[in-house]
């Protein structure tokens, strides 16, 4: 026994592109959450001495480096704020009396003093966190939007 039916599965296929970009909505708003614990770590073990590097640190998204299946997050310092926060970060040397290697003299080397490096040991714990905790008050609004009618639907 043979059956036919025809069956209009256009509505199933935009149900599925809808979840695809739930999916997107729903790991960037956790990445942002979880981003923002990161940054403000970074910001708290900045050294402070002017405090332009602590006021430039920033979180950001990186639309080059994104794609449909994964989100991309940056967290640095705005180096036309913060032009050294490279050095604090890894070190460098000291030089005396010009340039190095055009009549300077190197007399050392300034130890690094990281902040991002740790800030991310230290707290990525309670950033995995964050973004669980957020992905758990977003996904049901993402659902809810996605699956309740207009109202003209109902006319």
């Amino acid at each position: 026994m043979t059956v036919k039916t025809d069956v209009d599965l256009s509505s199933v296929m935009e149900g599925l592109d809808g979840l695809v970009k739930l999916r997107t909505s729903l790991s960037r708003s956790m990445a942002v959450a979880g981003g923002k614990v990161l940054r403000d770590e970074a910001k708290e073990r900045a050294p402070v001495k002017s405090g332009r590097l602590k006021g430039a640190i920033y979180l950001a998204y990186k639309d080059g480096r994104s794609t449909d299946d994964e989100v991309v997050y940056s967290i640095s310092w705005n180096a036309k704020v913060a032009p050294h926060g490279h050095l604090i970060e890894f070190g460098h040397a000291v030089v005396r009396g010009g340039k190095a290697g055009k009549g300077g003299v190197n007399i050392g080397w300034a130890p690094a003093k990281p902040f991002l490096r740790p800030a991310y040991d230290a707290a990525l714990p309670r950033a995995q966190q964050a973004m669980i905790e957020r992905g758990r008050e977003r996904l049901p609004e993402l659902l809810r939007d996605l699956y309740t009618p207009a109202d003209e639907d109902f006319v």
